[in-house]
């Protein structure tokens, strides 16, 4: 409540807003499981689900309506999360709105199908099967595009980075050469991107979506929009050109079906000379068979140019490709090269789409004083960041969270939660830490809160990091360690030319101070593989070692070699003498 000044107009309204507070789970029914399997009967009887398949990694956005300046309702991208990836598992979204916006969002849930949505897009890992095309990238013209000219540690969102790319294309700087006829283009380019993409960008802060609680950092400067702005910007702009595309497309199948038409009232024309005693009430009606005077075809046989070909019409996209990355600071030089036509490691994007629905749920709803003293207490809500879940419990002990609250009044409140592998699937990702209100008249102090935590490795390696300052309702824990994905690379003709019948490669890297192994091995049936290792945050650099088994048990090695590069290339053996 907001009281007016005595040379102030009386005010009949407070101020006011809202906050939307979403939590988002990923789950299949057992009915969807049965209905899965009634259709995989059809397609193989003897078939059977196994279970489902671990997404990689999965970006989450709240979009709905608002009004702009001029009064017009726009599509925005309210918030972007990091999406659940395990089934069962929780993510949540919050945003906060403005008294207009909460009053046209609260009329809009009374509807069977409010204004606002849930869109997914989600990652899965898996292997292309070999195509007869050659992918050629000149780095030095790619980095000149200038999409890219914003610097090392700017933000790029994913559908900018494919912007790029299709004007790249067109220039000559990539290069996707096809030998024959009978690929799919589409999925080839697909491939030659994501190739170009692991190999110049990184996700951002680790795992391509910024936290919920740093949104607001990223709202540009000056003239630069922010994140948001943009993926709303990408929303809107595709939207618009698949509508005009649509356009289009509904011109030319409407030619289509007048053309059709017209060559049936032709045909109906021709057969109505040849037949006696036709009338016209009755020309739908059974009757024998005439000789067709085409010659070829029956009368029962269809002319095809009466079959209308009608072009598909695309998909609106609900949301813009939010997925976000940074330049990597080792940049790529010369040209590089490969050859698909052997099974390849490669990502794919799957969107889908959730309205909110008719919510039955009357506590769901709450219209509350901000004054009234009965909430004037606070939860907390801790999560770890969802790119790292399927690593937890893998090379994780635990991490244990500690919150510090000091009162106005002098008190200290503390609260603690310690996340492992048992609790983390037990509680959906989702734990709470709670303060009151202890004599905190200043409302915007009583926000202010402190948090630290602490990381437990395999090994004994523990990472303590230091007293944080934050006022957000949600705390995003990402491990001070992050994985990195490797690409290992051969090239067919390399490999039978030198008679290599085997390729071992390990890698060498340290947690803390204990240095840890991995190794994996390349047969002329696959060569191509990836490998994760982990690596503290802001390093880049491990060694690695390549040895070669040749015809006649001949072995040759490349001893140990630093690198930065997520792409290596093993087939060229090392000179000798």
């Amino acid at each position: 409540n907001v009281r007016s000044g005595a040379a102030e107009e009386e005010n009949r309204e407070g101020e006011g807003g809202g906050i939307v507070h979403a939590v988002i789970e990923l789950g299949v029914t057992e009915d969807q499981v049965k209905d899965a399997q009634k259709a995989l009967q059809g397609i193989a009887p003897e078939g059977v689900i196994r279970g489902p398949v671990i997404y990689k990694e999965g970006t989450i956005a709240l979009i709905s309506s608002f009004v702009k300046a001029d009064g017009e309702l726009s599509k925005q991208v309210l918030g972007i999360g990091k999406a659940p990836m395990l089934d069962g598992q929780r993510a949540a979204v919050s945003i906060q709105l403005t008294k207009q916006g909460a009053k046209i969002l609260w009329e809009s849930f009374k509807t069977p199908t409010p204004d606002m949505s849930i869109s997914f897009e989600m990652t899965l890992s898996g292997y292309r099967e070999p195509k007869r095309a050659i992918i050629e990238a000149d780095f030095d013209q790619i980095y000149e595009h200038k999409s890219f000219q914003v610097g090392v540690a700017a933000t790029v969102l994913a559908a900018e980075i494919k912007t790029a790319f299709d004007d790249m294309v067109k220039s000559g700087a990539i290069k996707v050469t096809q030998i024959g006829s009978d690929q799919n283009l589409e999925k080839i380019m697909e491939t030659a991107y994501n190739k170009i993409l692991d190999m110049m960008f990184q996700p951002s802060g680790g795992t391509g979506t910024p936290s919920l609680g740093s949104l607001a950092g990223l709202t540009g400067s000056g003239s630069q929009p922010s994140v948001l702005d943009r993926a709303t910007t990408m929303l809107n702009t595709a939207r618009t050109d698949a509508r005009t595309e649509n356009t289009r497309i509904r011109r030319e199948n409407q030619a289509e079906m007048d053309r059709v038409a017209a060559e049936r009232r032709r045909q109906d024309s021709v057969a109505g000379r040849d037949t006696t005693n036709r009338r016209p009430d009755t020309r739908y009606a059974t009757r024998t068979p005439t000789s067709d005077p085409t010659p070829g075809r029956t009368s029962g046989t269809p002319d095809p140019s009466t079959n209308p070909n009608l072009q598909q019409e695309q998909t609106v996209p609900s949301f813009a490709i939010a997925l976000s990355y940074e330049m990597k600071r080792v940049r790529q030089r010369g040209k590089f090269r490969i050859d698909l036509n052997k099974y390849t490691t490669d990502n794919i994007t799957l969107r889908f789409d959730k309205n909110f629905g008719n919510i039955k749920c009357e506590q769901c709803f709450r219209q509350v004083n901000l004054d009234d003293a009965l909430f004037k207490q606070r939860e907390l809500v801790a999560f770890v960041d969802g790119a790292n879940a399927t690593d937890f419990g893998s090379y994780i002990n635990f991490v244990t969270l500690t919150m510090k609250k000091k009162h106005q009044s002098g008190a200290v409140t503390n609260d603690e939660v310690r996340i492992d592998r048992n609790n983390f699937n037990k509680e959906g990702n989702n734990f709470k830490l709670l303060y009151g209100w202890k004599g905190d008249d200043d409302r915007t102090k009583w926000l202010d809160y402190e948090y630290k935590a602490k990381w437990s490795f395999f090994g004994g390696h523990t990472v303590e990091t230091e007293w944080a300052k934050n006022d957000a309702g949600a705390i995003a824990l990402a491990p001070p360690l992050l994985r990195k994905t490797i690409t290992i690379e051969a090239d067919p003709d390399v490999v039978a030319e030198s008679n290599i019948r085997a390729i071992d490669v390990k890698f060498f890297y340290k947690i803390g101070n204990e240095e840890q192994v991995k190794s994996t091995t390349l047969k002329k049936d696959e060569l191509s593989k990836t490998v994760d290792i982990i690596l503290p945050k802001n390093v880049n650099e491990f060694e690695y070692e390549v040895n070669w088994t040749l015809r006649g048990n001949k072995r040759m090695s490349s001893g140990k070699q630093k690198t930065n590069s997520s792409v290596l290339f093993v087939d060229e053996l090392p000179e000798q003498g």
